[in-house]
């Protein structure tokens, strides 16, 4: 796997991490909230790194 690949998983990851903590510290969300959100946008963001990874492997 190309290394750009790598890092759209990277950056899927810190920002599911960073959205699991939020919503862990919130008094009006969950832990389980913020790891969704945080999964869902840091998916998005990654998404182009990830699928220019997967194309020129």
């Amino acid at each position: 796997m190309p290394s750009i690949f790598w890092i759209g998983c990277g950056f899927a990851a810190l920002i599911c991490f960073m959205g699991t903590m939020v919503g862990a510290r919130s008094q009006s969300s969950t832990f389980l909230g913020g790891m969704a959100i945080g999964a869902m946008s840091g998916f998005m963001l990654a998404f182009p790194l990830i699928a220019i990874g997967l194309a020129s492997s």
